[in-house]
Parts: C-alpha cells; structure tokens; sequence
C-alpha cells in the first residue's frame, strides 16, 4: 500500500519529512554548500542581485552562457533553492551553473524572502513576480523567452509546482511560458509540515497548505517534466513526486519520476545539473529538444 502521512503519528511524519533524521551527515551537506558556491561565483560570468521586486529578499542572479552552441540569446533554467521555506538562499546553489553555462545554457538562481518573516503564500507571490520580471525582461537579461526552463529543490520544488500551476495568460505571459521542469524532492502538498517541528518557523495552517497545495492545481508545461527524487529518501517525498506525476498526467503534461538510487535529499540535485550526474545528460536533451 501506497505511504499515506495522514495514517501515521507525527514521530513517523517527522522522519519522512524532516530530511536531517535521515541523513545522519545533512549538516555537513549543508554547511559544505557556501564554498561551493563561492568556488562557482568567482569562476563564472554573471550579474548578481538583480533585483526583481521591492522586498527585502526579490533579487536573482543570472550566470551567462559562455557557449552560443544552443543560439543566441540562450535558452535559460531558471532555479529556486529549497530550505523549507524558513532557511538557505541562492548564494548557497551557484554551483548549479558551473557546467551548463559551457554547453550554452543560461542558468537564474532565485532569492525568495522566508518564513517566519513572511508565509508560504508571500513566497509564491514573489516566486511568480520573478517568473513575470524574468519573461518581459529578457532582452536585458540576454535570454531567450521561449526556452525558459524551471526547476526547484525540496521547498523549491514545491513552488516549481505552483509555478507549473499558475495561469500565465492572466498575467500577458505564453501559457507555455515553461519548455520544460525539473523539480528535485518536491513537497507539492505542504500539509504534513504542519505536523512537524519545521512549523515553528514556517507557521502553515490549513488554509495556507491547502491554498499552496500543487496536488490540488491544474499543471501545465510546453514540454517534459522530470521529477526528481533520490533513491535514499523517505518514502514521504516518493510518494509526493508520484502523487504529482498522476495530476500532471490527468492534464495533460508529459511526466516522469526518476529515483536517483545512492542519493539522498540533499545530494540527488547534484546528479541532475553537475556534469558526471546521473541525469544531467537527461537534463541537457531536454534543453536542446
């Protein structure tokens, strides 16, 4: 029988939600990451801090593609950091970049403002008011419009969801606007945080959950969608990127669920954008159609 976190106490719901129970080494995974990143900032060509809203936190970079091997302006993937909504920051992933640039791809790492400061509907506000500033700003940004590409990790996967949700059309956007997706150990139905420690800070209730619950939106994309999870995790994040995978497909939308077998929460993202990566050939045919 399919996981179902609802039939469970909350020590169980923790465990499968609460990636650093289960991954006895997640803070030296985490703490690893600045210096990556900083590695990665200081080799690549890129406009840091672009702001795209008035809040504290609205800015993106965007690493350039060093290659024209996929046109001029590029194609461009779009990523939005996880930390469950409360932590991190796209300072801490700019090493996502470091190899697609080079087979022509641009690469935006998002900021996104945190709870407890703001909610989870702040945060999709601001997520979609960068997607709405990425498109009409593209000629600025050295993109290509129609080749944007989206992706999240763990909270960051749930707002690639809410994005793949969203109604473009009500904002002047293609209703395509995304060629493709990659959401990574995506938690689309936030509901069973409410049952863990991680709400202290991020203070969920049911409304909220379930106004930023992607297993209840109408999922579109203008081309294949790759949902990620590694092969280490609980079955809780299994079970969300499946449960999403059906609606995606109850729509219409070409999906499929690929376990990462070795990894873990916090290094299966590594295997999809890092050269070497178990699906990072997946990810660049993708982007070149």
């Amino acid at each position: 029988m399919a996981f179902n976190w609802r039939n469970h106490d909350n020590d169980t719901v923790e465990y499968h939600f609460n990636p650093r129970l289960s991954i006895p080494n997640a803070m030296d995974l985490l703490t690893g990451l600045p210096a990556r990143s900083e590695a990665a900032r200081n080799s690549l060509t890129a406009s840091l801090d672009v702001r795209y809203g008035d809040r504290p936190k609205e800015t993106l970079d965007i690493f350039h593609a060093t290659s024209d091997a996929l046109g001029s302006p590029p194609p461009v993937l779009i990523f939005i950091h996880g930390g469950y909504w409360r932590m991190m920051d796209k300072n801490d992933y700019s090493h996502m970049a470091a190899d697609m640039v080079g087979e022509g791809i641009s690469h935006i790492s998002l900021n996104y403002d945190l709870c407890p400061s703001v909610t989870v509907t702040d945060i999709v506000d601001e997520i979609r008011t960068a997607i709405i500033y990425i498109y009409n700003n593209a000629n600025s940004l050295k993109i290509d419009p129609d080749r944007i590409y989206l992706s999240g990790h763990s909270a960051g996967g749930h707002l690639t969801g809410m994005m793949l949700c969203e109604d473009w059309t009500t904002h002047g956007l293609p209703a395509d606007v995304f060629k493709g997706a990659f959401p990574v150990s995506g938690v689309f139905d936030p509901s069973p945080i409410i049952r863990t420690s991680i709400n202290e800070e991020v203070r969920l209730d049911d409304a909220i959950a379930e106004a930023n619950n992607a297993l209840l939106g109408k999922p579109a994309c203008g081309g294949p969608v790759l949902a990620v999870v590694g092969g280490d995790e609980p079955e809780g994040f299994h079970r969300q990127s499946e449960e999403f995978a059906d609606l995606c497909k109850a729509n219409g939308v070409e999906i499929e669920v690929v376990s990462v077998d070795g990894t873990n929460h916090f290094t299966v993202v590594d295997e999809v954008f890092l050269k070497g990566g178990a699906l990072y050939d997946r990810f660049l045919k993708t982007v070149k159609g």
